[in-house]
């Protein structure tokens, strides 16, 4: 193998050109000598350029323009990397710069074989091209034009691979991943038969092919050989190519270094592969990303020891440092729906060397008041982890009625690279008072809640193109002194759209629906059911102002359905992370399914995405309430 291959060569072999090679410039349609000879000096005056002329005469300054005779895009491809060009932009710039005729005449010379470099490389191995020198008249300046007839540009008329070691083997002897692994290179080769050949084409698709290879469980795979054949004549290029995979590698022993006072399993049952595995680079990355949610280290590196006698079970080993155990933080904030508000978090990593973070949190508002802790689980085996929670909560709607509630929540979470799930049992009790406390509502109830979280975007903090989903299915038994106790179930779901425009406009679409399922006779608690209005919701209404109007408040209605339309578009070419924005929203909350209203809120507003997310301003009108509101709210809700 090695002896025929190295007689292949690299880079691009060329026939067909009628006894003229690939780099040879076509006969000049011009008298390009005789157009030069005015342009040339003796050696003595050419090195003296700088010199006072005799007499005592500064010599005059060289001015030249180059006019470039090609299509588009090819005359900016020339007018740019041509040194004619080059040196033409440096002596406008700064005029004390000079260069002699004799340099000139070199940069015109040179210029044709430089511009069929410049469109070999783009596929153009035929094209004529000609130069014409027009010596200085007067006040105008030497004009140097350069004429390009392209020709047909090359197509890729066949593409050949060959591998050799360990992956050919597997493949040969029927192993379904190696052929797989062959079959996604072929058809992810970006410069297939009928492709346009360019230079910079042939080598991207070289490295994206060997770039799969190495992540694919083969990290040591090199070009044996490549080659293109370009013939200029038929206008074609033949590819052929050769790989050597090298071993297969497999993941061995995990190995955790820098740890002090954290469990090495919190790290270890988080690995997306086994002892055994084929090596998969993306694995280790999604590995890396999952131990940096954890919350627990703020450096983290994950990297294989690529030895080639250890391929059969290449050892890993993650490199850490950890985060203090205990971190306490303060804050102030403020928002259209709740108001004013201080807040107050103290997160313990380890607690009591148990494996469990606790994370306690109380917020003190105008509107809005809860305390709440949240117990969760280092990573168990499986990648999953244990919760268990707790709240109690006072929120003052805008009609002064108050809903104080509390919740206890006991599940297990487990997280994948797009997919989270949660299950949990939860116990809850709500109470709704009105202005005149006057009990409207007193229901608890225990139940049991499936919930996932699907997210598909190119950036979970400021997306622009994909999909996040939200859904959950709960059922269990409520229970209150003013009514029956009874089963009821409760789903709910919230999809959010985000797609790019032609001329840089963005569009997100929201819609979510809710239903609780119980007998008329049966109270839910008022924290089940559901509200409208607000900032993530209807905007041009209150928070949660939308819904079922009992003893003259306002209480969750069982069914829910909201729908949002937005479009986005930046402000400044100087400042792409500010935005204007139009919307139209509409939704409504109500007893049942047939008594939800199209109540509609619009208006605009003014994005500024920031590292934490995007924050909104809106003003927005409510045409049921026929007046206007403002919106105001920072980072993307689910």
């Amino acid at each position: 193998m090695p002896g025929w291959l190295s007689q292949l060569g690299l880079g691009v072999l060329c026939a067909g050109l009628g006894g003229a090679a690939l780099g040879q410039a076509a006969p000049s349609t011009h008298p390009l000598d005789a157009q030069l000879a005015s342009l040339e000096v003796d050696a003595a005056s050419d090195e003296g350029s700088d010199a006072t002329a005799p007499g005592g005469v500064a010599p005059s300054l060289l001015v030249w323009r180059l006019n470039v005779d090609a299509p588009e895009p090819l005359d900016t491809l020339l007018e740019t990397y041509l040194d004619v060009a080059r040196f033409e932009r440096e002596l406008a710039k700064d005029t004390s710069l000079q260069i002699s005729r004799n340099e000139l005449r070199r940069l015109v010379v040179s210029a044709p074989e430089q511009a069929r470099a410049l469109l070999d490389a783009q596929g153009y191995f035929n094209a004529r091209i000609s130069t014409f020198v027009r010596d200085a008249k007067g006040n105008e300046p030497i004009l140097i034009t350069l004429h390009v007839t392209p020709g047909v540009r090359t197509k890729v008329s066949k593409v050949q691979f060959v591998y050799e070691g360990d992956l050919d083997t597997r493949a040969s002897d029927g192993d379904a991943r190696a052929q797989a692994l062959i079959a996604a290179v072929d058809k992810a080769w970006s410069l297939p038969v009928g492709e346009f050949f360019t230079q910079d084409g042939w080598s991207g698709a070289r490295n994206a092919a060997l770039a799969r290879l190495r992540a694919q469980g083969y990290p040591m795979a090199s070009w044996s050989g490549t080659s293109a054949t370009v013939d200029a004549a038929q206008q074609t290029a033949k590819l052929f190519l050769v790989a050597d995979s090298g071993p297969t590698f497999r993941f061995g022993d995990i190995r955790v270094e820098g740890l002090k006072r954290q469990h090495a399993s919190a790290v270890t049952n988080l690995a997306p592969f086994n002892k055994g595995d084929p090596y998969q680079e993306k694995q280790l990355l999604d590995w890396q990303e999952r131990i940096q949610k954890l919350n627990l280290f703020d450096n983290i590196f994950v990297s294989t020891d690529l030895d080639p006698t250890q391929a059969d079970a290449s050892p890993v080993v993650v490199q850490l440092r950890e985060l203090p155990m205990q971190a306490a933080t303060t804050g102030v904030g403020v928002s259209s729906d709740t108001g004013p508000r201080v807040s107050a978090e103290y997160l313990h990593r380890n607690i009591f060397d148990l494996g469990w973070q606790a994370k306690s949190t109380v917020q003190l508002g105008r509107l809005d008041s809860h305390g709440q802790v949240d117990f969760t689980s280092h990573p168990w085996e499986g990648g999953k982890r244990g919760l268990v929670s707790g709240q109690a909560s006072y929120l003052l709607d805008s009609d002064k009625a108050a809903t104080t509630s509390q919740r206890l929540r006991v599940g297990q979470l487990r997280e994948g690279e797009r997919l989270e799930r949660t299950d949990y049992i939860e116990y809850q009790r709500a109470q709704v008072q009105s202005a005149a406390n006057v009990l409207v509502s007193d229901a608890r109830s225990v139940s049991y809640t499936t919930q996932f979280i699907f997210r598909n975007v190119d950036n979970q903090v400021l997306p622009t193109r994909g999909t996040t989903t939200l859904a959950q299915l709960s059922g269990g038994r409520s229970y209150s002194a003013s009514s029956e106790t009874g089963y009821f179930g409760r789903s709910y779901a919230r999809v959010t759209c985000y797609q790019p425009w032609p001329w840089n406009w963005h569009m997100s679409a929201r819609a979510e629906l809710g239903q609780v399922f119980a007998a008329d006779t049966v109270t839910v608690p008022d924290t089940l059911l559901f509200r409208a209005g607000g900032d993530e919701s209807v905007r041009g209404y209150a928070y949660r102002s939308l819904g079922v109007i009992k003893d003259g408040v306002v209480t969750g209605g069982r069914s829910l359905a909201t729908a949002s339309l937005e479009l986005g578009h930046p402000l400044l070419q100087r400042m792409p992370s500010l935005w204007g924005a139009v919307f139209v929203d509409a939704g409504d909350a109500a007893d049942r399914f047939g008594h939800l209203q199209a109540n509609v809120g619009y208006g605009a507003g003014i994005r500024w995405r920031s590292p934490v997310g995007p924050l909104r301003l809106d003003m927005a009108y409510g045409t049921k309430v026929q007046d206007w509101r403002i919106h105001f709210s920072v980072g993307v809700s689910l």
